[in-house]
């Protein structure tokens, strides 16, 4: 089912120049107040921004703001926007938080997939929710719910892929199991992955839901890319004996199941709360490392904190060339993988991002390395005192970008 585009009359111009606002981070500062000048649809005024190219080159971004998601799209590497079309016509709460934001996702014929969090009514419960652009009715369906299991209770930390084809995979950190736990008068502590498959242009709009794993970290983000076969391949902080909040690696036999889990860290960081501080993956493509695994993520064990690095070449059962890439004290956080793979790119590279923090400003850090085993020198390649949104690679057909947003300020692109 879908409707018509709400147009609202507001044009958002990019501002390539990112200026201090006010940080909602772990780091004690408090979530900026829109200031006066903020308006609706404004990109700016977004405390998050999520950002993905399509085929022919065109960026499209969503935000939200005062309860509605919106979409709009850039031709000109940012510099100008198309007008923000309204998403959700009924207002909803829209989970913003860095590691609980908005996704966004494209296929082979440039359709646009929009995923995100619905908080609910009781603390820690919430839906996900989605909605599609058709590219050739430039119409969005209707917003609707993705888990079926129509439970009050967590359905969160949603992750998105989608294939060329336009198989639509959507996971999630959910809590069903917690209800049917207490209904026996049994407390569960952690969640467990849910995975829903569509495909709208094959008329498959119904969102199945498969169980993937159970025992999951209640609260650190996905991690997701397409294997050969371009079924989903995710990533998560899982809660091991004794209570280890390493990370677990699965590829899945069909769209319905699930190989088994592989544990890929080994940091043994024991802890009693939630780090929101999920991995990132991508998996090579072509060349002679093709299905090469790529994985980075943020431990803090006693003998082994900051941020860590490594590959798999299958799968996960066996992992190569750890690495250790930003020590605690920096104050590491939330890296992000990308490989930078065209077919006629001679100097194809892996290109690594994460933020830190040094007392007085948020710095983005950048390496590259060619297959993963050796890396360029950390170099900043974008600071601010505060209000900085974490750190994304956008890959273009006229090269890699740095996705940067601090709030307040329009969406920046700064060429890798």
């Amino acid at each position: 089912m879908t409707r018509l585009l709400t147009i609202l009359l507001v044009f958002v111009s990019a501002n390539l120049l990112a200026q201090p606002t006010v940080d909602h981070s772990k780091h004690g500062m408090k979530p900026q107040v829109p200031s006066p000048s903020c308006t609706v649809g404004k990109m700016a005024c977004a405390k998050t921004i999520s950002s993905v190219v399509g085929k022919q080159g065109r960026i499209w971004s969503t935000w939200s703001y005062q309860q509605h998601l919106y979409l709009n799209y850039s031709d000109d590497l940012g510099r100008s926007y198309s007008t923000p079309m309204l998403v959700n016509l009924v207002a909803e709460k829209i989970s913003t938080r860095g590691e609980n934001r908005p996704k966004i996702a494209v296929d082979g014929d440039d359709n646009v997939y929009l995923s995100w969090v619905t908080p609910l009514s009781k603390r820690f419960t919430a839906n996900v929710r989605f909605s599609y652009f058709d590219a050739k009715t430039k119409q969005l369906s209707t917003p609707v719910t993705v888990n079926n299991d129509n439970l009050l209770t967590g359905h969160s930390f949603n992750e998105m892929v989608v294939t060329q084809g336009g198989d639509v995979y959507i996971a999630w950190l959910d809590g069903r199991a917690k209800v049917a736990a207490a209904n026996k008068g049994i407390r569960l502590r952690n969640s467990e992955i849910y995975l829903a498959h569509a495909n709208f242009g094959q008329g498959k709009t119904v969102f199945d839901n498969t169980f993937l794993v159970q025992g999951t970290c209640v609260c650190c983000r996905l991690a997701m890319d397409l294997d050969q076969q371009e079924l989903p391949m995710l990533m998560w902080r899982h809660v091991f004996d004794d209570n280890y909040r390493d990370h677990g690696l699965l590829t899945m036999k069909n769209q319905q199941q699930a190989n088994p889990m592989w544990r890929v860290s080994f940091e043994n960081w024991q802890v009693e709360g939630c780090p929101h501080q999920g991995p990132s993956i991508v998996r090579e493509t072509i060349g002679e490392n093709i299905n090469r695994v790529h994985m980075t993520w943020f431990n803090n064990a006693p003998n082994a904190s900051g941020l860590f690095y490594s590959y798999s070449d299958n799968n996960g059962s066996t992992i190569d060339k750890w690495q250790h890439f930003a020590k605690k004290d920096r104050h590491p956080e939330h890296p992000f993988l990308s490989q930078n793979l065209t077919a006629d790119n001679p100097n194809q590279r892996l290109e690594l991002v994460w933020r830190e923090f040094d007392g007085k400003a948020f710095k983005i850090k950048y390496q590259s390395s060619a297959n993963g085993d050796l890396w360029t020198e950390q170099r900043v390649i974008a600071s601010a005192p505060q209000g900085v949104d974490y750190p994304y690679i956008l890959q273009h057909p006229s090269g890699s970008y740095l996705h940067w947003h601090v709030i307040g300020n329009a969406l920046a692109l700064i060429k890798l």
